[in-house]
């Protein structure tokens, strides 16, 4: 998607970044930034690649991923030759619909199971819904993850319109009572009437409606059964 890569500032003072030695330093920053990465993490990098890009032998790179195996990381799929940056998802934010859809269609293409897997549990972490039920995925019951809990990822206001609109439907439907019946043609037709069921007051911010009492649900009953 993006021909860049985000670094932050403060990279060189993150505790786990201080204790790593240069040659760490610099092999993780080349897993974060080279030409193979994606918008979702994993991304194909066979070792042959690394080897060229970074001038590293074969041991020095096999070596280095080992090691950041181990640190938690990262994980290598030795079969599908893909890495998956574990904290990726950390520093780059699926927030935007644009962002969304082109993660979804990275991981589409992604040959293992596995790492989608560990892709789909962060994202659920960090409260992203991502859908790929077109990928065949077999160790999941649902590759579907609803959003939970998001940390600091509506800063710009993304999403609040969304709960907004909720909230007027459920008020609009308490106080028009719009009713949908099916008939037994199979054909679907919206019926809408108002029912005074429900006994209104007025707050500064708006109308709100108190709950209906029980005589007022059973006139309600009466009306739908008169439809």
């Amino acid at each position: 998607m993006a021909v860049y890569r985000h670094i932050h500032i403060d990279y060189w003072q993150d505790g786990f970044v201080l204790d790593l030695t240069p040659e760490e330093k610099y092999f993780y920053i080349y897993l974060m930034t080279n030409s193979k990465t994606s918008q979702c993490g994993i991304y194909e990098l066979p070792k042959r690649i690394i080897e060229t890009e970074t001038g590293y032998n074969r041991e020095t790179v096999e070596k280095l991923l080992k090691r950041f195996e181990d640190y938690g990381k990262i994980i290598y799929s030795e079969e599908s030759k893909e890495i998956f940056i574990k904290n990726w998802l950390k520093h780059n934010k699926v927030v935007s619909p644009k962002v969304k859809k082109c993660v979804e269609k990275e991981l589409l293409d992604i040959k293992s199971i596995d790492l989608i897997n560990l892709f789909l549990k962060e994202c659920h972490r960090y409260g992203y819904a991502i859908d790929i039920k077109n990928k065949n995925i077999t160790t999941m019951d649902s590759v579907s993850i609803p959003i939970t809990k998001v940390e600091n990822n509506f800063e710009y206001g993304y999403g609040e319109k969304e709960k907004q609109k909720e909230k007027q439907k459920e008020k609009e439907k308490y106080r028009d009572g719009e009713i949908n019946r099916g008939g037994s043609d199979g054909k679907y037709k919206n019926e809408s009437k108002k029912f005074k069921c429900t006994t209104k007051y007025e707050k500064e911010d708006g109308v709100f409606y108190k709950k209906p009492s029980e005589e007022q649900l059973r006139k309600f009953r009466e009306e739908l059964k008169r439809i």
